[in-house]
């Protein structure tokens, strides 16, 4: 191996080459400062770009460097002129090699900064990092949090597609830990490749943890439309554990409303033989999706006129909350007089839509907030008059 001063002297003999190589260097690092600009400020495509030419100018320069010094013989360096320093000399051969350092470390920076991008979903996938992630995640002896890694990447890359969605699956069933299984739900979530329904359904059915149960059924809510799903969902309001209850009645409310499953709720609001609860979901499911349905409302108020159960009246008046039809205006007015006062609150909470066009209504409400003896019910006549004026 040369010694450094043998490198010295060989570079005074090869300026042209060695300039070339430093004239090569100061491109590359022209072009670390626009990669970083750049991903400042989101050009993150041709960041990407950027590193890998980065990286290529690098290699380049090594295979250059190495070739230089292995074919070139030993040169007796002729002496400079006396009184004549050269200020125009190209580096040494150290400080060249502290420069390819320096590149080398600012191209290490710069992947950082892009894998971070990445991570954060700020800067989209490569064909060969998705076909990295997708590797990592079908390989038997990653570790789970490996996986998860991959598909946290992935979701917030928005690159959760059908082979990745499909090699979850198939973790999904071998997985045990009820907190990775959960975790890997939660990855999956609003995805709607039709592959999850049966997976999800199956695990419905044999699962016990009822936080990975709730996390399968929030999973369901974009597959609501389905009949199958949807019969599964009604069933769970019977549950025994009151958030699995809570989740199949939210996923029921607030997932997709096609024209048929659109009719076959109104069909279940009206039916008298139906459990109140389900009357009350369907209903507010095709109040919160702006289906207009005047004659559920009608049963509804029919319902809260004849209800003896306070407890009944008082989920009937939150069913109303916020509808602004006039046909309401007696049964919550009634609402506000009733002995139990979680009725009262929750006819308050109704009134706030027709707060909105009736001073008969801002009158009552006006009045419970300010002489109720419950301070539950004065606090909720109190939001139903600041929501007249939002």
């Amino acid at each position: 191996m040369r010694s450094v001063n043998q490198i010295e002297l060989q570079i005074l003999n090869e300026a042209v080459v060695f300039t070339r190589y430093n004239s090569k260097i100061m491109r590359a690092t022209s072009l670390i400062a626009t990669a970083a600009v750049l991903a400042v400020t989101g050009l993150v495509g041709v960041q990407v770009v950027s590193i890998k030419r980065l990286e290529s100018e690098l290699a380049l320069i090594r295979r250059q460097l190495g070739g230089a010094s292995a074919s070139t013989t030993d040169v007796a360096a002729s002496p400079s002129p006396a009184g004549k320093a050269s200020v125009d000399s190209p580096p040494s051969g150290v400080a060249l090699a502290q420069r390819v350092a320096e590149l080398e470390r600012a191209v290490t920076r710069l992947t950082k900064a892009s894998e971070y991008l990445m991570e954060h979903g700020q800067l989209p996938l490569g064909e060969e990092q998705l076909a990295d992630l997708l590797s990592r995640l079908r390989d038997p002896n990653a570790s789970d949090e490996s996986k998860l890694r991959v598909l946290r990447l992935l979701r917030r890359s928005h690159a959760l597609n059908d082979e990745a969605v499909n090699h979850a699956l198939a973790w999904l069933q071998s997985v045990t830990d009820p907190r990775t299984k959960r975790e890997l739900l939660r990855q999956l979530d609003g995805v709607t490749n039709a592959a999850l329904k049966a997976p999800l359904l199956g695990l419905l059915a044999q699962e016990t943890n009822v936080a990975v149960r709730k996390e399968a059924i929030e999973n369901l809510r974009s597959f609501v439309n389905d009949p199958d799903v949807e019969t599964r969902l009604w069933q769970l309001l019977k549950d025994p554990d009151a958030t699995v209850r809570k989740e199949a009645e939210a996923a029921l409310r607030h997932g997709p409303l096609s024209e048929t499953r659109a009719a076959a709720l109104g069909q279940r609001a009206l039916d008298p033989q139906a459990p109140l609860d389900e009357r009350l979901t369907a209903a507010r499911a095709l109040r919160e999706a702006n289906v207009n349905a005047p004659e559920v409302t009608k049963a509804l108020v029919e319902l809260a006129k004849t209800a003896q159960d306070p407890f009944e009246r008082a989920k009937l008046f939150r069913a109303l909350d916020g509808a602004n039809d006039p046909a309401l205006m007696l049964p919550l007015v009634n609402g506000l007089q009733d002995p139990n006062p979680v009725v009262r609150e929750k006819a308050a909470d109704a009134l706030s839509g027709l707060a909105k066009t009736e001073p008969a209504i801002q009158q009552w409400l006006r009045y419970i907030a300010e002489n109720d003896a419950d301070p539950r019910v004065r606090r909720e006549a109190f939001r139903a008059l600041e929501n007249r004026v939002n």
